[in-house]
This record gives C-alpha cells, sequence and structure tokens, in this order.
C-alpha cells in the first residue's frame, strides 16, 4: 500500500476534493481518505504538496509512425532510390493539382514514410509515443495497418488500443482483406496483453469498397468490437460521393488502388454508411469537417462516438469545425486527439484543449472530462480509467502549482510533473522511466 497526499484531486466525477490522499494497492485506487486519517510508515507516503492531480489523459487517434517525417532524410542507397522514383510517381500523378490539396498532402506524408526503413520507422514510433506520454497521455487509440508496432504497445505500461487499418478497392479484395484482418486480430487477441484492446479502422468512405464496409460491419456488431473511420473530413471526399470521381482518385492511384465508386452517387455520407447499416454506438468517426448543421445533428442521432482534431484539420482538411459546434452536437460522446505533421508538434492534451476553451469558456472540472472519463466512455475501459474513483486503475497525472495557485491554474500549464500507470511512477520533470 502507497498514499499520495495532494492539496487537489480533480476527480472527473463532479467533485474537487481538497487535502486528500490517494491509497493505492496493487495498481489500483484503494481509498481516498482525509489527510487525518493517513495511518501508514513515514515511507510509504508521498507528499506531493501544493499539486493538483488528474486522471490520466486519453488521445483518441493517433498515427506515432509519421513522427519524423518530416526529418526523415533516406540513408541507404535502395531507400534514396525509393525516395526518387516515388517524387517522380507522385509528381506525375498529382500534375496540375495545387500543394495545399487534401489527396497530395496525403501522398506527401505517404511518400516521407514509405522512404524510411524498418529501425526508422520503429524509431519514429517510439519517439512520438514516448512525446505522449511525457505530456501526460496514459491511454491512445494508435492507428496503423502495420502489426509491427503491436509488440512496442503490448509491452508499454500505458493503455492503448490498436486500430488496424484497412482498404479496399473491389469485392474481391474485400472479401481477401477481410480474411487476412480477421486472421490476424484473432491471433494477436490471444497475445496481447491486458493493457492492449485492438479494434478494426476502415479508412475512409472514399477508401473502402462498400463490401468490406459490410463485411467489418457485421463482424465487429458481433465480436463487440469498435470500429473507427475517418468520416466526411475532406472535399475531395464530398466532390466523389457527388459525381463519383475527384482528385481523391489521384491518391487512390497513386497507392496502387484501382479505382473506387460509390455505390450511389449525390448522397450524403452520413446516408452513404446507414444505409449499409454501418452507423451504431460501437462506432468512431473522426473530423466530419465538411458536415453541414443538419448533417452533423442526423449524425449524432446514430448514437456513433466522435473524434476532434483540430490540429490535422486544419493541417490536412482544409477546415476544422468549431469545437463548440462539437458539444453542441455529440457532448459527452466526443473526445479529442493531437494529431499532427508539424515538426514542432504538440502532444500536450491539455495544452489542447486549454486553446479550445477560449471559444467556449467551460469550468476546468468539466473541461477535463473530454481528456479523461468520456474518451474513456469512448473507447469502453471507463471500467478501469477515466476516473480517480476507488476499485479502478491508479493512473493519474501531477501538476504542480506555485504559490498562491488553486485547482484552476491547471488550465495554464502544459505538461505534468510526474505521470503514473497502475500506481508506477512512468514520467517524472518530462524523463521517461521505463524503455520501450
Amino acid at each position: 500500500m502507497k498514499c499520495y497526499k495532494a492539496r487537489w484531486i480533480l476527480t472527473s466525477k463532479e467533485e474537487v476534493l481538497e487535502n486528500k490522499a490517494i491509497l493505492v494497492d496493487e495498481g489500483k485506487i484503494a481509498g481516498i481518505i482525509p489527510f487525518e486519517e493517513i495511518n501508514l510508515k513515514e515511507e510509504l507516503v508521498k507528499d506531493l504538496g501544493n499539486a493538483v492531480v488528474t486522471p490520466g489523459f486519453i488521445d483518441l487517434f493517433t498515427q506515432y509512425q509519421y513522427t519524423n517525417i518530416c526529418n526523415a532524410k533516406p540513408k541507404s542507397l535502395k531507400n534514396r532510390l525509393k525516395k526518387f522514383f516515388q517524387t517522380i510517381a507522385k509528381n506525375y500523378t498529382f500534375a496540375g493539382v495545387k500543394q495545399d490539396n487534401y489527396s497530395r498532402k496525403w501522398a506527401d506524408i505517404l511518400s516521407a514514410y514509405f522512404t524510411m526503413d524498418r529501425v526508422e520507422k520503429i524509431e519514429s514510433f517510439k519517439d512520438g509515443l514516448k512525446n505522449s506520454i511525457i505530456a501526460g497521455t496514459t491511454c491512445i487509440a494508435q492507428v496503423s495497418k502495420e502489426d509491427k508496432y503491436f509488440e512496442i504497445l503490448n509491452r508499454c505500461p500505458i493503455k492503448n488500443y490498436l486500430f488496424f487499418e484497412v482498404f479496399s478497392d473491389s469485392s474481391e479484395k474485400s472479401k481477401k482483406s477481410f480474411k487476412t484482418l480477421r486472421s490476424k486480430v484473432e491471433n494477436l487477441i490471444f497475445h496481447k496483453g491486458e493493457n492492449t484492446h485492438i479494434g478494426i479502422m476502415l479508412n475512409s468512405i472514399s477508401g473502402v469498397h462498400r463490401k468490406l464496409w459490410q463485411l467489418f460491419s457485421k463482424y465487429c456488431r458481433k465480436h463487440n468490437m469498435l470500429l473507427l473511420t475517418r468520416f466526411a473530413e475532406s472535399k475531395d471526399e464530398i466532390e466523389w460521393l457527388e459525381h463519383g470521381f475527384s482528385d481523391i482518385d489521384l491518391l487512390h492511384k497513386f497507392m496502387g488502388f484501382r479505382k473506387i465508386t460509390p455505390y450511389l452517387k449525390n448522397i450524403t455520407p452520413v446516408d452513404y454508411l446507414n444505409n449499409l447499416k454501418v452507423l451504431t454506438s460501437k462506432v468512431i468517426v473522426a473530423n466530419a469537417n465538411y458536415l453541414n448543421e443538419k448533417e452533423l445533428e442526423r449524425l449524432a442521432q446514430t448514437g456513433v462516438k466522435f473524434i476532434y482534431q483540430p490540429y490535422y484539420s486544419e493541417e490536412i482538411c482544409n477546415k476544422k469545425l468549431p469545437f463548440n459546434m462539437v458539444l453542441e452536437h455529440f457532448g459527452e460522446n466526443a473526445g479529442i486527439s493531437t494529431q499532427s505533421f508539424k515538426q514542432n508538434k504538440n502532444y500536450s492534451l491539455l495544452k489542447e484543449i486549454a486553446e479550445l476553451n477560449k471559444d467556449v469558456n467551460l469550468d476546468i472540472t468539466e473541461l477535463i472530462k473530454y481528456l479523461t472519463i468520456y474518451p474513456a466512455k469512448i473507447l469502453r475501459l471507463d471500467n478501469a480509467i477515466g476516473t480517480i474513483e476507488v476499485g479502478k486503475d491508479a493512473d493519474f497525472n501531477v501538476f504542480k502549482l506555485d504559490d498562491g495557485e488553486d485547482y484552476k491554474a491547471l488550465i495554464n500549464k502544459d505538461m505534468p510533473y510526474s505521470t503514473y500507470s497502475k500506481g508506477r511512477k512512468i514520467v517524472k520533470r518530462g524523463v521517461i522511466r521505463f524503455s520501450l
């Protein structure tokens, strides 16, 4: 048994606790008691002083494999040649397409990633993961079509969801992709640790043939598995749904796919998936930047959960929804992501939501829920994380306060002083205390 004393504890429930101590036993919160009730040996009591404790933060959409693409410089001759031919192919495919085009931006990202070797990709992934944990993130939802990151996440001390991403361009390939990924997922489920969870990521409406939507939607419902997708995030996709073609076809061609066409033209994204019986409470959608108010309301009514990605939306999608509109339509069914492709990326969920709060002005006790209990419910992990209460895992952040500051000063902090996962200190003063 260990004890952590703090001036303030934000539980992500309704109360703010003052001058209380968290009792931790075998990684679980065993009690929350007043200072005067502490009855443990001195060496078992950690006095955090004038600090505010929060539950660990949850990032709902990460792709840490892309962390170092801005710095990627192929070292081997093989990769330099690969980059040369990738550049030629990209310039030929996207000739005449503006640099700020969504599909071209993704072609740039993928080109940089494809020219990294395996070691560089793994280091890129680890760098993103470490920076995120230093910023107080104790649970991530990582998206990748590659399984080489599974073992890293599986031995990592934080909670994680690994969503395996899949594309398909025909009915035949859909059936093959379904069988392949189903086999991979069912094999990994037997090898995963208790911190690791697995879901399915169908890339997007325009990147997945309707047959695969049907197959995995049925599979996820049957096996009570989460399904994630990018949704209406680009003008290219809206035009593809309207006309049956758009610049998204160029991206697919660059990636080696055949042309995919919608099963019905001039249809909204909500109707497209609703008609396939995809949209349910077990589905998580990201972005929806190009939906209007009426379509957002219809999307919310289906029960889907929502991921807000303001950095990614501005950088790649050329449009983002106002945060107040997200809260209006999705409320507790929303969480956020720090995904960004900038070289000086911000990994702090707290800093991100503090910026967003300038437009909505929520109390810090409500704001912190969008980093903790609400995303925990979206990932269906709220039985173990998301709040500080008896019986849950001791995943929490400690933020030091200056003299005269109370818990409300948390909004001005960027990084925690220390971070705990299941009662184990995994970060102190910006230094990771474990190896990946």
